[in-house]
């Protein structure tokens, strides 16, 4: 019976660490672009993509919060955008520079906590609420905008956060504030009472509830993280950009989400982690550093990284298959 069980049990083990197949992918990534571009190993390069990725890790953080609390947010992109650019105005219409920034992430926090009411207390489904979002807060870019960009906000504060300084030599604001961001994101999922809640609510919304969860707190609260972070990363894109655009973020939404999944965060809930929101977004990241070096349109990048988000899902799908499969048989051998 040892010898039987032992081999699936190591792959069951396997197949338990979500981030397992991402890690693989992101590791033939990185051998296969060393191979194929001499100049990919590169201190240079090695900045561009560590300063690329901030945008799709902030986002993809706060969707693996309410993915896993067995949401999703098709807003962020949007979020992104309108935030920064309510921050923006703030700045060009005389505020400190602080206010703006702070000002950016409460828009941010606080268009997460209204798709979080539309959730919990008007009772839409998840994908209708943030969807809505999505539009209202778009089309209210583009009229806060006038369908312009905003410029004119570029004071010196500003550039040492929009990633084009590096007063810390290799190391940019950006990715400290990523950095940050991921720790804090790790320490609330793991080691808070949130996080337990969260991942419970996930795997069994009945039982939770049951149990005395708060689901509609936890719920609210995964959205204005959600917020929060997409604010976060419209400040630093605004910073970067020297502008905002009324297409800030616009697809956004779809790099966080493929970002989280491929990390290891499932569609059902209840699996994800802030270490795989990163290898997520160092795979995308990596993926779309590729495109460019290699010169192919730019355009290709979104078409991959819609077929890489559908082979993340198809992959966690099957390996969710497989892990049932493999608890069912486990279970029949223990009481053979």
């Amino acid at each position: 019976m040892i010898a039987i069980t032992a081999p699936s049990q190591r792959f069951s083990r396997l197949l338990a660490n979500p981030s397992a197949g991402a890690i693989l992918l992101l590791v033939i990534l990185i051998v296969a672009m060393s191979v194929a571009f001499p100049n990919f190993f590169t201190g240079i390069n090695a900045g561009n993509v560590s300063n690329q990725m901030v945008f799709v890790l902030l986002l993809a953080l706060g969707m693996t919060v309410v993915l896993i609390t067995g949401g999703i947010d098709l807003s962020v992109g949007s979020v992104m955008g309108l935030s920064a650019g309510i921050g923006a105005y703030t700045i060009t219409s005389g505020a400190p520079l602080v206010v703006g920034l702070l000002t950016t992430m409460a828009v941010g926090a606080f268009l997460g906590l209204i798709n979080g009411i539309m959730i919990t207390k008007l009772g839409l489904p998840d994908f209708i609420a943030t969807l809505a979002m999505l539009g209202v807060a778009r089309g209210a870019l583009f009229l806060w905008t006038g369908g312009v960009p905003i410029i004119g906000y570029m004071l010196p504060e500003y550039y040492v956060i929009s990633g084009l300084s590096q007063p810390f030599g290799f190391i940019t604001v950006p990715i400290l504030i990523a950095i940050v961001a991921v720790v804090v994101v790790a320490v609330v999922l793991k080691f808070t009472s949130y996080g337990r809640h969260a991942y419970g609510l996930g795997s069994s919304p009945h039982a939770a509830v049951l149990s005395g969860v708060p689901v509609a707190r936890i719920k609210v609260i995964a959205y204005m993280i959600s917020g929060l972070m997409a604010g976060v990363a419209g400040m630093i894109m605004a910073g970067r950009n020297t502008t905002v655009a009324p297409t800030m973020g616009l697809g956004y939404e779809v790099a966080a989400i493929a970002a989280a999944i491929i990390g290891g965060a499932a569609l059902g809930g209840g699996r994800g982690s802030a270490f795989g929101a990163v290898i997520g977004a160092l795979v995308l990241s990596i993926t779309a550093n590729a495109i460019n070096i290699a010169g192919v349109s730019s355009s290709w990048q979104q078409v991959v990284t819609g077929g890489v988000l559908l082979l993340a899902v198809v992959f966690d799908r099957v390996s969710s298959l497989i892990r049932a499969r493999s608890a069912r048989l486990a279970t029949r051998l223990a009481h053979a």
